[in-house]
């Protein structure tokens, strides 16, 4: 999968619709992902209400676009 297919897909999730969205200014992937790992783990714990499908749908986006990041490559998704 290519960053803009990436884009594309992570866009059209619920999850984003919840996420802070830093990316819709910076234009910059790895925004994009910290905003959908935050707020899979926020839901997570509860803090933020998504539905369990959201949260898989999200996660697994996160696995299979990490190798794709600047400054995530290495970061644990512990909170799955």
């Amino acid at each position: 999968m290519t960053k803009e297919e990436a884009t594309k897909k992570a866009h059209a999730m619920g999850a984003y619709l919840d996420s802070e969205q830093a990316d819709k200014e910076t234009h910059d992937f790895d925004d994009l992902w910290q905003s959908l790992y935050d707020v899979c783990q926020l839901a997570t714990f509860g803090i933020v209400e998504l539905t369990q499908e959201e949260i898989d749908e999200a996660m697994d986006w996160l696995k299979e676009t990490q190798s794709l990041t600047k400054l995530y490559k290495t970061t644990e998704i512990y909170f799955s």
